[in-house]
């Protein structure tokens, strides 16, 4: 049992190393391809999903249900933020509108 969590713990940290160098050289679909190697490792290695109860495997995919359904809600924030233009024409007050008692003095 101790064997397979060290072989385990060496296959993410060298999938770990190469992320860290896919990521530095700019290969976006290498990085995403370690992640998915690295859940793997975490399903198949630490969780052994396929000695597992049927019951467990469906939890495991309920579980990675919702992570899917929380990550696509909190980015979607960010994809549907916009940005509007802030400077000098709509932070000062316009030139019709009338000055306020404490300015005329």
């Amino acid at each position: 049992m101790m064997a397979r969590v060290l072989y385990c713990w060496i296959l993410l940290m060298m999938l770990l190393a190469g992320e860290l160098t896919m990521a530095r050289l700019g290969f976006g679909s290498a990085v995403c391809a370690c992640a998915v190697l690295m859940g793997l490792v975490i399903i198949f290695g630490f969780m052994r999903i396929a000695q597992a109860p049927p019951l467990a495997a469906i939890f495991a995919l309920g579980g990675l249900f919702w992570l899917v359904i929380l990550l696509s809600l909190g980015s979607l924030d960010s994809f549907t933020r916009t940005n509007f233009a802030v400077g000098s024409a709509m932070s000062s007050r316009p030139d019709h509108a009338p000055a306020s008692p404490d300015e005329s003095r």
